[in-house]
């Protein structure tokens, strides 16, 4: 998927290959094969919606203020560093299951 021009990401972009992980293409094709049609964007948009919900959380956890709350939780969502790691939480949630 590309990127609007001029789009500029501070720490770069989450790529989680090493771990198993899967770019949003093939997880929409692995959904088809199972009969769930979704788009690759929505794909995308439900995992940063997810991801939000537990980077609100957390943000709740260090005192944020509530006005920037909602800013502020989408902005860590979208942080590669912060999507490798809770891949790396929800794997060994996984092995150790």
């Amino acid at each position: 998927m590309s990127m609007p021009t001029g789009s500029k990401f501070k720490n770069g972009y989450a790529t989680v290959e090493d771990s198993g992980g899967l770019e949003y293409r093939l997880i929409v094709e692995k959904m088809a094969e199972s009969g769930d049609k979704i788009s690759v964007s929505t794909a995308r948009n439900l995992t940063l919606r997810a991801l939000q919900k537990i980077a609100r959380e957390l943000c709740l956890l260090q005192g944020v203020p509530p006005a920037q709350l909602d800013e502020e939780s989408f902005r860590i969502a979208l942080d590669p560093r912060f999507q490798e790691s809770m891949s790396v939480l929800i794997g060994d949630f996984k092995t150790a299951a």
